[in-house]
């Protein structure tokens, strides 16, 4: 009767030892999920002011939409509410007007088509016209299965782009070799 008593503490020690590995198992989890569902998922590009030129500068957002529609009109929104403190202290703005809405956006062919709203087209020199219709392309343009761009604003493909008539040809594919300058 004395080796049933071992025996029976033994398996009692292996039962709690597994009970708790499997909460630890069961936290840690829970813990890996919750931050996975923090972790950005697209890529918005901001306006930074070199001092002379200016250029874009890749920031990342946790926007969680993954139909495009949805994602357009996430990223669009995005834009239009600029960057966030700590970007804006590293001098980081988005040209983007605040005002600006997405009306519908679809992926045809490979070709994403956002209609925007007329706002994105008001106020702003030819510097803040090249930010703005670059912000949108490059950020617009990142996901996987989007070969191409189009932009029409309130409903009508756009030829020129703003007051200062920056000629525009669509569907726009981003240039190989890095970042634009303006």
């Amino acid at each position: 009767m004395t080796d049933a008593a071992p025996a029976a503490s033994r398996a009692m020690a292996w039962r709690v030892l597994g009970l708790a590995l499997l909460l630890v198992l069961g936290l840690v989890g829970a813990l890996s999920f919750r931050m996975l569902g923090r972790l950005p998922d697209t890529t918005i590009y901001l306006v930074r002011d070199l001092g002379g030129p200016m250029t874009l500068e890749p920031v990342h957002r946790r926007l969680r939409p993954a139909e495009p529609a949805a994602a357009a009109r996430a990223t669009v929104e995005a834009l239009a509410r600029g960057p966030q403190p700590d970007e804006a202290a590293r001098g980081l703005a988005s040209e983007v007007p605040g005002t600006t809405v997405v009306r519908g956006a679809w992926l045809r062919d490979g070709v994403l088509v956002v209609d925007l709203s007329a706002d994105v087209v008001g106020g702003g020199g030819s510097a803040s016209m090249q930010g703005r219709l670059a912000q949108l392309t490059y950020s617009l343009t990142q996901p996987n299965g989007i070969d191409a761009l189009q932009l029409l604003v309130e409903g009508r493909p756009v030829d020129a782009w703003g007051g200062e008539g920056i000629m525009v040809a669509w569907p726009w594919r981003r240039p190989a070799g890095g970042l634009p300058r303006w």
